[in-house]
């Protein structure tokens, strides 16, 4: 399926579409249909229907972990006499996540926004999240959470570098990111080994930041964690907490940032984490880039490129303190 293939099936169906840049979302009054883009990049492979289905059945299992009653089961798409069509008898032609629609005015970035976010459901995400960690699965793998691992992660940065000078002249703030990210991963490889050795390696969520949460009067929820790499979701616990802490940072929130991270070492007596906090916060800015960056090379526009010198710039100040 296509751009102008979804389209019609939204059409048909008179859902909001909604393009990120690996996905579709069609969304309903009640229901979400999230469509997997046939995508192949240095992070993913999306590229057969096959890989579609099997990720389409991981991400419902892995996301049942915190938030089991938004995601439903994995439905075929069909092709029709009468065009493309979800749940329907006919020849299959792709495969989508089923969920139920949530508020989107609760969503806790559109919250961030309006200034309309208080201080305890920090505290209570990060109560989640701590139980959420202590519950999933140890990575006992040393190839995931290695300092070179790590390094190699922050360093695809560089792939995208020619796009991010293109689209906004930074490519030079790219390299310092990537030249003090390097230098703290060397001269710090034994706290990666020492955290992998005592068990800080978890099955993570792997994408914590306020778009992928829900704040709601009676319960918060969270959803769309990683599904199509165990190296994004095998990662040291900071990681995960260093991912929400910037996004709160990126919204000028950063009281909110650190009552965070506070919170969550109070929870699990993890002091070590702040050892490695900046160069993480360095990294998932990066990321933010890096997706900003494959947008822009999408379809080029002003939004991406304004994400593109908004988490660049986050970065750069984070890597000046490593």
């Amino acid at each position: 399926m296509n751009g102008e293939d979804i389209n019609a099936l939204a059409e048909k169906m008179q859902f909001e579409l909604i393009e990120t840049h690996i996905s579709w979302i069609l969304l309903g009054s009640d229901e979400v249909y999230k469509i997997k883009k046939p995508l192949k990049f240095s992070f993913l492979d999306f590229s057969t229907l096959e890989k579609r289905k099997n990720l389409c059945e991981e991400e419902v299992r892995l996301n049942k972990r915190l938030s089991p009653e938004v995601y439903i089961e994995v439905v075929p798409i069909v092709s029709t006499n009468d065009g493309m069509a979800i749940e329907q008898s006919g020849d299959i032609v792709e495969y989508a996540v089923k969920m139920k629609r949530l508020p989107q005015e609760k969503r806790m970035d559109i919250l961030l926004i309006n200034n309309n976010l208080e201080k305890e459901k920090i505290v209570e995400i990060a109560t989640i999240i701590a139980d959420f960690h202590s519950k999933v699965e140890t990575i006992n793998d040393p190839g995931y959470g290695s300092s070179m691992t790590v390094k190699n992660q922050i360093d695809d940065l560089g792939n995208f570098r020619e796009v991010i000078e293109k689209s906004c002249e930074f490519g030079k703030k790219v390299d310092l990111i990537l030249e003090r990210s390097g230098k703290f991963i060397n001269e710090n490889a034994d706290i990666f080994d020492k955290r992998q050795k005592h068990g800080r390696i978890k099955d993570c969520h792997g994408d914590l930041h306020s778009a992928n949460i829900f704040v709601l009067e009676d319960r918060t929820v969270i959803f769309d964690c990683i599904e199509f790499s165990k190296d994004f979701r095998y990662i040291d616990v900071a990681s995960e907490i260093a991912f929400m802490a910037m996004d709160l940072d990126a919204f000028g929130r950063y009281e909110l940032s650190e009552i965070f991270v506070d919170e969550y070492i109070s929870k699990t007596k993890d002091t070590e984490l702040r050892t490695l906090l900046n160069l993480y916060k360095c990294y998932r800015a990066n990321v933010r880039a890096k997706i900003a960056a494959i947008e822009y090379s999408q379809h080029p526009n002003n939004e991406a490129k304004k994400r593109i010198e908004k988490y660049v710039d986050l970065a750069e100040r984070y890597a000046k303190v490593l």
